[in-house]
């Protein structure tokens, strides 16, 4: 029967404002997936079953060229089809010429539109093109997970895969595809060839087109196919990516192999393929489809191919009938082979080939017949009830999550494991865990046997049931499972929960954060929880990944306990059983890196654990988690760039791509335009420098020396001009945190010059002030002048302080937690003036290397304070992430810097100095506070939402209560002794 799928009017961006989907019979209706076309790509809309009887319709407002789920999709209504099927029988063909037309049109648009990258091709994902796309030049990028012969690529992206053909192209192109190893990331070129009728592959959505390569624009992580090629490369993938990599589905090189259907059913039914095999399997009874590879026939060995790779077979020791077999075997003969997996011996592994390291001894060998009958095994289409290989439900009693439920697998008999987060009426309850909740239905004639108003809520319940769609009008589209339900079958309660339990997990109803910290388990089951802990967990994942697969950088655990480090944070210290001798939990592998760096371990990181002993802020815990890395022979801009590599390819899928190179700008121009180190790039009101028409006049001078006076401005137009008075007294309470400085805060009128503040500033100073920054009346001047860098501070705090008010009053739109305002900031001065004991301290770290342009003056001590340091930070939105710099790699310069300028005994630092003389290369790192990176991503409160088990701001933790005190026999264990704090 005919059914047909309309899409009403799409959007403005919608290339075609009105299409329909034609989907000849109901059984394939029931596995088709719905695409409609937005902005030139096609959006999947819909996969799911339908019944036979009904006409789904679809009327969507919006598309996003992104897959859309399920609970996208509103206005579902059946209409019987019996009463239609005249018509629908009397329309058929005209409606099949009406859909070829507009396959056309489609294919002219798209040849002829959107030529957007320098190549003339328009850039488009693995898994959106399709036979409408035939004809046009496409620029694609992905993951090769298979290069067959160097003439087939198969290159996948998180939207699917596709097959790239380099057939007829030039010897040093063939060249450069043949080169392409598995795991290598490419951009290529191509055009979209549609395929014959009879090699189309329906088992993928791109099986239907081929991209005939004409250019490789790029290729990363480039492996030589060959005896040094490496296949087995370690990926830290998603479980999703993993499962999609690995297919025995029917490739096009089959499907053109194979004289008849009944031959390619042994393709799309058998249990195993050549590619797969490994050490792992030796002693397997396997059974392999595909064809002899006639160039390397030999009298005890031969190759067996199919589309996805080969595998040598051993026919020494065969019966004469096998022997025949063989012999007659053609290089168009398909054959089914039996036999059992063996090892190689090592000095006869081939490198060359994925299953180089076994061979298979033959027990049968077959030639097909195109015209026999297929005689092997059938696949059964039933309601697949098995975990997945990769499923989160694999290793567990259950078979589904509550999250995964969709109409796909409805009728289908699950198993979910949760907590009871509702039950109404003894008739529906909720059952939630960590992926999501699903509601449960009670059969009228379960529901006297099954009483679950008495049990408690978030007791954990086992559920069988039987998938079933949720009646018309009934779908919570707000819910990730809303147009399913399970029809309870039997239900099992695991764990009764306490009646009253200390805290809600609920979002609209949450505790105050202490209680929250202390009932954490709790606490944790929240939606917003658990997406923060597993965003986190695929950030660093993907770190992981970039830093191992892509840059070829080796994770090193480096020690917790070690000695006291002199100088920056406070340490923990450790006790020991030996009187008077201490661990200290470290602050940074800073040490430990430099060290490894002179071990020859040139690329290291780790996602390190680190300590500070000093009071906790909501951006800052006594133990955090940072990702630490350094390597040899590099410089500033190497490391920049790597660091923006690994933010880039880590960054959510959800969000819009990270846009690198990040802006960056000197120290010194941070302080002199935003007041600040850490500047927010997401507002205006840069500060003015008006230090040169201010120090004409030596009352507004302070008694201060030129050289390190400073004065700035800004100036606020109408209508944010306006201020209230409790505004006016906080920056009044500002200025007095800074008695070096003077601020003055100024409504601009036609009398300005006129008014008190030519008393302040002096007639001279205010009528260039009122030139230089072109005042108006109805203005607003706020003016900072006094000793830098005391007075850039000040200003970088009242500039921020003014936008808040703003916000707060509604006056300006409130700025986007995840703007991608990244800025790098570098020249940062190499030492510091301590006020309190009038020597220098580092700014950054004593390992820090001076800038080249100033290592003359460090070694004759002069300018001390004015010399630049090769240290840089990375600032989000007005927040440090990260920060680093290039080392200090020879020891004599070290040794002085500790020695002559710091005044720091090195003792304790031997290892270190002694390492630098040893041969240490030239090296440099960085380090990015993870908590606080993933919390803004995350848009959380604090730090705190973004950890399992935090400590709040006193450092304390309220789950398990600690720190606490020690028994007087422990104390004996470690020599210690308690002095009790005196008040006065």
């Amino acid at each position: 029967m005919l059914a047909s799928v309309y899409l009403s009017h799409l959007s403005a961006k919608c290339c075609f404002p009105f299409r329909r989907l034609y989907l000849v019979k109901p059984e394939v209706l029931s596995y088709q997936s719905l695409y409609a076309p937005v902005s030139g790509h096609f959006t999947k809309l819909h996969s799911q079953s339908y019944s036979s009887s009904s006409i789904i319709g679809y009327k969507m407002d919006e598309f996003k060229r992104r897959r859309l789920n399920n609970s996208a999709v509103p206005g579902i209504w059946d209409t019987p089809v019996e009463n239609m099927v005249g018509a629908l029988t009397g329309l058929q063909r005209e409606l099949q010429r009406e859909g070829q037309r507009e396959l056309q049109q489609q294919r002219d648009f798209h040849r002829d539109a959107h030529r957007h990258s320098r190549t003339g091709a328009r850039k488009v994902n693995c898994g959106e093109l399709r036979e409408w796309n035939h004809g046009e030049m496409v620029e694609l990028s992905g993951k090769v997970t298979e290069n067959r012969m160097g003439k087939f690529l198969d290159v996948r992206d998180v939207t699917g895969s596709v097959q790239v053909v380099s057939n007829n192209v030039p010897a040093q192109l063939h060249k450069r595809v043949t080169s392409i190893g598995k795991d290598s990331y490419v951009t290529i070129v191509g055009r979209v060839q549609e395929r014959p009728s009879r090699l189309k592959n329906s088992s993928i959505p791109t099986g239907g087109i081929d991209v005939m390569i004409e250019e490789i624009l790029h290729i990363e992580g480039e492996q030589q196919m060959g005896r040094n090629a490496n296949f087995n490369k370690r990926n830290y993938s998603t479980v999703a990516s993993l499962a999609q990599a690995f297919t025995r589905a029917v490739t096009s090189q089959e499907i053109e192999k194979s004289p008849s259907d009944n031959i390619l059913k042994y393709f799309k039914n058998r249990k195993a393929i050549c590619s797969e095999f490994r050490l792992k399997d030796v002693g397997k009874k396997v059974q392999l489809v595909g064809w002899v590879d006639s160039k390397n026939k030999h009298d005890r060995f031969l190759f067996l191919r199919d589309g996805h790779g080969a595998v040598q077979l051993m026919v020494e020791n065969v019966s004469s009938q096998v022997k025949n077999n063989i012999q007659a075997a053609l290089a168009t003969s398909i054959v089914l082979v039996k036999g059992t997996v063996l090892a190689r011996p090592a000095n006869c592994v081939n490198t060359s080939l994925d299953t180089g390291s076994i061979e298979i001894v033959v027990d049968e060998f077959e030639i097909l017949n195109p015209d026999d009958p297929y005689k092997g095994p059938e696949a059964i289409e039933t309601a697949d009830t098995s975990i997945d290989e990769f499923s989160t439900s694999r290793f567990t009693n259950r078979t589904h999550n509550c999250g995964e439920l969709r109409l796909s697998h409805v009728d289908q008999n699950v198993v979910l494991c949760g907590w009871l987060e509702f039950s109404r009426m003894n008739k529906f309850i909720t059952l939630r865990d960590g992926y999501g909740t699903t509601q449960v239905v009670v059969p009228d004639d379960m529901v006297s046997d099954v009483n679950l108003g008495n049990v408690s809520f978030e007791s954990i319940l086992r559920v069988e049931g039987s998938v079933k769609a949720r009646p018309a009008g009934h779908d919570n589209p707000r819910q990730s499972t809303g147009q399913i339900e399970v029809v309870l079958q039997k239900v099992d309660v695991l764990n009764e929960a306490r009646k009253r339990l200390p805290i809600d997990s609920k979002e609209f109803n949450k505790a105050k954060e202490n209680l929250r910290i202390e009932y954490r388990y709790i606490d944790l089951r929240g939606p917003q929880m658990q997406r923060n802990l597993r965003l986190r967990s695929q950030i660093i994942m993907k770190m992981r990944e970039y830093m191992i697969n892509k840059c070829g950088f080796v994770e090193v655990e480096t020690p917790t306990l070690f000695r006291r480090t002199p100088g920056g944070a406070q340490e923990f210290v450790v006790p020991t059983r030996k009187p008077g001798h201490f661990y200290s939990l470290v602050q940074s592998p800073q040490q430990f890196k430099q060290m490894l760096m002179a071990g020859a371990i040139d690329r290291y990181f780790q996602i390190a654990r680190c300590y500070r002993d000093e009071a906790t802020r909501p951006d800052r815990q006594p133990e955090f988690t940072q990702l630490d890395l350094e390597l040899s022979f590099t410089d500033r801009d190497k490391i920049i760039q790597l660091v923006e590599g690994v933010l880039a390819n880590s960054w959510p899928e959800d969000d819009d791509p990270l846009k690198v190179p990040f802006q960056r700008i000197t120290y010194d121009e941070a302080m002199s335009r935003f007041g600040s180190d850490k500047p927010d790039t997401r507002f205006g009101y840069e500060l003015r420098d008006v230090t040169a028409k201010m120090n004409t006049n030596e009352k507004v001078m302070l008694g201060l020396d030129p050289s390190v006076y400073r004065a700035y401005a800004i100036v606020v137009k109408e209508p944010h001009s306006g201020t209230p008075t409790a505004f006016k007294k906080s920056l009044d309470a500002l200025s007095k945190e800074h008695p070096k400085c003077k601020l003055v805060f100024n409504n601009v009128n036609n009398d300005w010059l006129n008014s008190s503040i030519v008393k302040l500033l002096d007639h001279d100073v205010a009528k260039t002030l009122n030139s230089h920054l072109a005042l108006k009346a109805g203005d607003l001047l706020l003016l900072g002048y006094g000793r830098a860098p005391e007075v850039q501070e000040m200003m970088g705090k009242v500039r921020s302080a003014f936008y808040e008010n703003l916000e707060a009053r509604g006056l300006v739109e409130k700025r986007s937690s995840i703007s991608q305002n990244f800025i790098w900031l570098y020249d940062f001065p190499l030492f510091a003036q301590n006020d309190e004991t009038g020597g220098l301290d580092s700014v950054h770290h004593p390992f820090t290397a001076p800038h080249p342009d100033d290592v003359a003056k460090l070694k004759q001590k002069e300018s001390l304070t004015k010399l630049r340091s090769q240290s840089f930070d990375l600032v989000w939105n007005g927040v440090e992430i990260g920060g680093g710099s290039v080392r200090i790699h020879n020891g004599t310069l070290q040794k002085m810097v500790l020695e002559d300028i710091l005044k720091v005994d090195h003792g304790h630092l031997q290892h270190l100095l002694d390492a630098l003389e040893c041969g240490c290369p030239p090296h440099g790192g960085f380090a990015i506070g993870l908590d606080r990176y993933i919390s803004l991503l995350c848009n959380a409160h604090s730090i705190r939402d973004v950890i399992a088990f935090p400590k709040t701001l006193e450092g304390k933790d309220p789950l398990s209560k600690a720190p606490v005190p020690i028994s007087e026999e422990e104390k004996k264990i470690y020599h210690l002794s308690t002095v009790e704090s005196t008040k006065s």
